[in-house]
């Protein structure tokens, strides 16, 4: 537990995040407005000096915020900077809650799943630093996630249109379709993705298509509640299309941090001549693969 800063203390705890992250600054901009960062020094992680310089560096990892006392000799990270925080504002009762073991394991959680997806749900504008790598923890975070997400996404859509039951005719080519799919993204992936950036590709393009298939469900909701007698009639090709865009929109906003760094581009083009492709080319055969999985999905459910 890092120590409240005292009268005696020239110096206020800092806190250091990602300020290259859109997210981590409303985050912190929202935690400044309720009151939780009184009396703490914020800095985003780049622009911090001197000796908290070397201090950060050995603590910090791309996706979690650090958190250093005034005298600079307890440092918090993550999960437990955050519960850190709460715990100065709430009643001492309530925080004495979150050092419950279980409660905090799924805080644990929740925020490493957000701080995992942070950067597919707002992208930056710049790749990421190759100095901080993100820890082992966010790959599996978004590997799994992939998995619920789309899961998610397809529960949704079927609570909307009912349970996928295509004719016994077109079972077989949505098998086959689907597998072939499936082949052609699986090799495409990794020679599009820059060097170590498979699994920011893959989850990126996961949350196109859960992007795409949510606002569908909706989409199709709306028409179900506004005309429930023609819905069965109607074949949703505006939704459709419509969906598809917002989840192109998504790779596109994305584009230039799965770009890479330098250094990432140059080991890319030796290894894998097709990521040395432009960023444009790169996300348009994503975008490809994601507009074919769309397809595959509406007709699977028998929309088109």
């Amino acid at each position: 537990m890092i120590a409240q800063q005292t009268a005696g203390n020239s110096r206020a705890p800092l806190l250091a995040y990602d300020g290259d992250c859109s997210m981590c600054i409303r985050s912190i901009r929202s935690l400044e407005m309720l009151g939780l960062l009184e009396g703490i020094e914020t800095q985003p992680a780049a622009l911090v000096a001197g000796d908290d310089r070397e201090l950060l560096d050995s603590y910090r990892r791309s996706g979690e915020i650090v958190l250093l006392d005034a005298q600079r000799q307890n440092v918090l990270t993550g999960a437990a900077a955050f519960r850190w925080l709460l715990q100065r504002r709430l009643p001492r009762l309530l925080g004495a809650l979150l050092d419950i073991a279980p409660l905090f394991g799924l805080m644990c959680i929740g925020y490493r799943f957000i701080a995992a997806w942070r950067r597919l749900i707002s992208p930056p504008q710049t790749p990421p630093d190759p100095t901080f790598p993100e820890p082992e923890w966010v790959a599996r975070y978004r590997v799994g996630g992939s998995v619920v997400l789309l899961a998610l996404a397809l529960w949704l859509l079927s609570s909307v249109v009912g349970f996928p039951s295509p004719d016994p005719d077109d079972s077989t080519g949505l098998a086959i379709s689907g597998g072939l799919l499936l082949l052609v993204s699986s090799a495409l992936i990794p020679m599009l993705a820059r060097t170590g950036r498979k699994v920011d590709t893959l989850a990126t393009l996961v949350g196109a298509i859960f992007v795409s298939t949510i606002l569908m469900a909706i989409l199709l909701l709306t028409r179900k509640i506004i005309f429930p007698e023609e819905f069965a009639q109607l074949r949703p090709t505006l939704e459709t299309s419509l969906a598809m865009m917002c989840g192109s929109l998504l790779l596109i906003r994305s584009q230039h941090w799965l770009d890479g760094s330098a250094e990432q581009s140059k080991s890319s083009e030796i290894r894998r001549p097709l990521s040395a492709a432009s960023k444009r080319g790169r996300i348009s055969v994503l975008i490809f693969i994601q507009i074919a999985c769309q397809v595959w999905i509406t007709f699977l459910f028998g929309l088109l």
